[in-house]
């Protein structure tokens, strides 16, 4: 009898194994309606620089599509050990067993990416899997080629940096490259060692700051000189176990090296003494890799979209350090940023343009500029101020009306409202049917908007209004209106609901003479009516106060 219990939970498990993961399977109709779910992991904290534009880029390429993005962030800058990638195993076996429901995974960086081809079999088989910023492009290649898997490796523009250093510094002919032994240097250290190979004239130094204390990194740096020019790969750590951010690397190097120009591959625009160089775009890799993740998302094969190794750069200076090796920007690549660029009439009459023709540029860039910002900040604030499931005015656009009323002390009512029994809804039916039925209240109480009052979502099944010139009549009128609009049948995508609320509302000045209570006093009112049995209305006004 055991025996035979085992076997047939053995058969569960692999019918469990093999058949959910086939719901993960997208239907290209439904693509734009449905939420996808997609877990995100980085190899390093939102603090590190590049990782906050990765993940900027990544959600402006899957912009359009309906998506839950959820991030871990494995920290390896500082938690790399055994013990911690253990730990951060199980917890993320913990969350994947929670949601069981992840579309897509998304990976970034080289430890991440190590850490999820090693456990992708037990955790997320046949999921699709899309890879970013990996500066180890062997391990790149081999990814791509697994099953239902693609993204960009972080090609590094070696040569063309190369050759601007030349051009910039003819006389300085020994390079010394800065790398550590975390997972990210010995990946660039790989890449820069197959650059070496195909310049055998190609005088350099290694300096591995995770083999050095910082004393001796200090006397290492200090005894560079003028037929030096620095390389800064990576410097995340150095012997002594210290971690160093990208801005406090670069302010030691600086601080130690007297006459030395430095140049970065990636994250050239970081000032603190680094001269710059042509960058990898953190912000363009992430954009690429959402683009394929809404594409394999929207019906794409993964198999079909082939590893991007293209090198994805912009070339960044720092004026700063420009002015202190008499750099002139016209020695610079076409397209170059200038980082703290400082006014100056080179920079009016930069490349020898006629002063007219200038001025009109710059005056319909303005203009240009202004408009964008003027509309971007316009939709900023909209976004910011508008619940996502409704596109009804959110609680922060609430708190601002409530401010503004109050600081005028104009004359306003306010009405909570509840959706009775949400939380059965929810429990019976699910959330996909809970949040068919928060829009379709919010459909219905958007219906009663007119002068004077405006509905919004404060969270959950929490709705309010704000109406104005208050009186107990028109309190009466739009409560009785609120709960007539609610008696029509709710027909969801599971079954036909009979949907009720609960409301309060109080009045200023009429119930209270500080408006800021307002709010309270109609959620009292609305616990009046819950307590009452729901499904009706009480005015703060009505409710016998004495006992």
């Amino acid at each position: 009898m055991k025996r035979t219990f085992g076997i047939m939970l053995i058969i569960a498990y692999m019918a469990v194994f093999f058949v959910i993961p086939s719901s993960f399977k997208v239907n290209a109709e439904d693509s734009l309606e449905r939420q996808f779910h997609i877990l995100f992991i980085s190899s390093y904290g939102f603090s590190t620089d590049g990782v906050p534009d990765t993940i900027k880029g990544f959600q402006d390429g899957v912009e359009g599509l309906n998506v839950q993005i959820n991030y871990d962030f494995m920290e390896a800058q500082q938690f790399y050990g055994a013990t911690d990638i253990s730990n951060f195993d199980k917890y993320l076996r913990y969350k994947i067993f929670l949601v069981r429901k992840f579309d897509l995974i998304a990976i970034a960086d080289d430890p991440a990416l190590r850490y999820a081809v090693n456990n992708r079999s037990k955790l997320f088989p046949d999921i699709p899997m899309v890879f970013m910023g990996v500066n180890n492009v062997t391990e790149a290649t081999t990814a791509a080629a697994m099953k239902n898997a693609t993204g960009i490796a972080e090609k590094q523009d070696f040569e063309s940096n190369y050759q601007l250093m030349i051009a910039l510094f003819p006389n300085r002919n020994n390079l010394v490259v800065i790398t550590d032994s975390t997972v990210t240097g010995q990946g660039d250290y790989v890449e820069f060692m197959k650059f070496k190979d195909k310049h055998g004239d190609l005088k350099c130094k290694i300096i591995n700051t995770s083999y050095y204390t910082q004393k001796g990194l200090k006397r290492a740096l200090n005894a560079l000189g003028a037929d030096d020019i620095i390389l800064f790969l990576d410097f995340a750590v150095d012997g002594d176990k210290n971690n160093y951010p990208l801005s406090n690397a670069a302010d030691f190097l600086s601080a130690n090296t007297e006459n030395v120009p430095i140049f970065r591959l990636s994250s050239s625009n970081v000032g603190h003494g680094v001269l710059g160089g042509i960058s990898y775009s953190y912000y363009d890799s992430g954009f690429i890799a959402g683009t394929a993740a809404k594409e394999i998302l929207m019906g794409e094969d993964p198999d079909d979209i082939p590893l991007n190794t293209e090198m994805i750069t912009t070339p960044y200076f720092e004026q700063k350090a420009m002015d202190k090796y008499n750099i002139k920007f016209r020695q610079l690549p076409q397209g170059s940023v200038i980082v703290n660029e400082k006014e100056s009439f080179a920079k009016f009459y930069r490349e020898n343009k006629l002063l007219s023709n200038l001025v009109m540029i710059i005056a319909f860039l303005m203009i240009v500029i202004i408009a964008h910002l003027y509309y971007s900040n316009k939709r900023r604030s909209r976004v910011a101020r508008t619940d996502f499931l409704t596109q009804l005015p959110n609680r922060l656009k609430v708190m601002e009306l409530l401010s503004q009323f109050e600081a005028n002390k104009t004359p306003y009512g306010f009405i909570m409202l509840d959706v009775d029994h949400f939380k059965d809804i929810n429990d019976t039916y699910g959330h996909k049917v809970g949040d068919e039925v928060i829009r379709m209240v919010a459909g219905r109480l958007q219906s009663l908007t007119g002068d004077g009052t405006i509905f919004a979502r404060l969270g959950g099944d929490e709705f309010c209004a704000i109406f104005q010139e208050p009186t107990s009549q028109s309190a009466v009128r739009l409560c009785e209106s609120i709960i007539d609009v609610m008696k029509p049948e709710f027909a969801t995508s599971a079954c036909i609901l009979q949907i009720t609320v609960s409301v309060g509302c109080a009045l200023y000045p009429e119930d209270v003479s500080e408006p800021d209570k307002l709010m309270e006093y109609a959620d009292k009112a609305l616990y009046v009516t819950k307590d009452r049995g729901r499904n009706g209305y009480t005015l703060f006004g009505s409710i016998d106060k004495t006992g």
